[in-house]
C-alpha cells in the first residue's frame, strides 16, 4: 500500500518535474555549455572551447559591472519601500466598507495591465518640456511655478524616476498578500492586546509584526527576485540610458546576444546572474525559515 502511494504521488508531480526539467533544467545545462565556448548568434554550433575565458571577459566588461551595480541599487531601493508601502496600504484597507475595497481595487488595478503598456504610459507622462508640449507631470510643476524636470532624460534622475513606476505598479500585489496575511490573525489577540492597554503601535509591533512575519520574509523574496529580472521598464523608457544609468543585466545579456550576437559571453553573463539570484534565493528562504519560527 506505501508503495502503491508513493508511485500515485510520482505520478501527479510527474508532469510538474518535466515541465522544470524541460524548461528551467536544461536550459541551465546548455548556457553553462555555451558559456565555455566561442560561439556567436549568426554560427550557433558548438564553438572553440575556451574554459573560463568568457567569464574573464565578463567581469571585466565595464558594461556588465554598471549593469550589476544598476540592478543592485534598484533593488535596494525597490524592495525595502514598496514592502513597507504595501504593509501599510494592507492596514489602511483592512477593513469592511466599501471605501476600503474601493481603495485596493484601485491598488490592485496596476497589477492587472501589462508591464509593457505601463512602461509606454509613464514614459509619455515623464516627457520633458519641448516646443510641443510636456508629459503631465512637468506640466504639474510648470503649473505651479516649479522648474520642469529632465526625468528620464537625466543620469541622476532617470533610475529613481523608473522606482518609481514600478513600486506603483507592483504594490499592489504586495498588499494584497499582506492583507490575507493581517486577516488570519486571530481577533482575541487584538482584544487581549487591547484590554491589557497597549497602543497602536505596541499592539503593531507585538501582535501584528509576529503574525505576519513570515509572509514579510516571503514577500521581500519574490520582490528581491522580481526586482533582479528588471528589463522592461528600463528597455521600454530609456533603452538603458542615458550613459547607461539605468542599463540591467538582463538588458545587458539581451543585447549581448542580438546586437553584439557574442552568444559566449551573453550565456556567461546569464549563469554569472544564475548564480547571484541563486544565492540571494538561498539566504533569503533561510530568512523565511527563521521568520517562521517567530510564530
Amino acid at each position: 500500500m506505501a508503495r502503491r502511494e508513493m508511485l500515485t504521488a510520482y505520478m501527479f508531480v510527474a508532469p510538474a518535474i518535466l515541465m522544470i526539467a524541460a524548461f528551467v533544467l536544461w536550459p541551465a545545462v546548455i548556457t553553462f555549455h555555451t558559456s565555455l565556448h566561442r560561439t556567436t548568434l549568426t554560427d550557433p554550433g558548438p564553438g572553440e572551447y575556451c574554459g573560463v575565458e568568457n567569464y574573464r571577459a565578463v567581469m571585466s566588461d565595464p558594461e556588465f559591472r554598471r549593469s550589476a551595480i544598476n540592478t543592485i541599487v534598484f533593488t535596494v531601493l525597490v524592495v525595502p519601500a514598496q514592502t513597507v508601502l504595501a504593509l501599510l496600504l494592507a492596514q489602511w484597507t483592512n477593513g469592511p466598507g466599501w471605501a476600503s475595497r474601493s481603495l485596493r481595487l484601485a491598488v490592485l488595478i496596476p497589477t492587472m495591465i501589462s508591464l509593457t503598456v505601463l512602461s509606454v504610459l509613464w514614459k509619455l507622462l515623464y516627457e520633458p518640456v519641448s516646443a510641443t508640449g510636456s508629459g503631465l507631470f512637468n506640466g504639474i510643476l510648470t503649473s505651479l511655478h516649479l522648474p520642469p524636470q529632465p526625468f528620464l532624460t537625466s543620469p541622476r534622475q532617470a533610475m529613481p524616476a523608473i522606482v518609481v513606476m514600478s513600486i506603483w505598479q507592483g504594490v499592489g500585489f504586495q498588499m494584497m498578500i499582506f492583507l490575507c496575511a493581517l486577516q488570519q490573525i486571530p481577533a482575541q489577540l487584538r482584544e487581549a492586546a487591547l484590554l491589557d492597554g497597549a497602543g497602536r503601535w505596541r499592539r503593531f509591533c507585538h501582535v501584528t509584526l509576529p503574525g505576519i512575519a513570515p509572509t514579510a520574509a516571503f514577500v521581500v523574496m519574490m520582490t528581491t527576485i522580481f526586482a533582479l529580472k528588471l528589463f522592461v521598464q528600463p528597455f521600454l523608457m530609456t533603452r538603458g540610458g542615458p550613459q547607461g544609468s539605468t542599463l540591467s543585466i538582463v538588458q545587458f545579456i539581451y543585447e549581448t546576444t542580438f546586437f553584439r550576437r557574442d552568444l559566449g559571453l551573453a550565456c556567461a553573463a546569464g549563469a554569472v546572474f544564475f548564480v547571484g539570484v541563486s544565492t540571494i534565493a538561498v539566504v533569503l528562504r533561510r530568512m523565511l525559515r527563521a521568520a517562521e519560527c517567530l510564530r
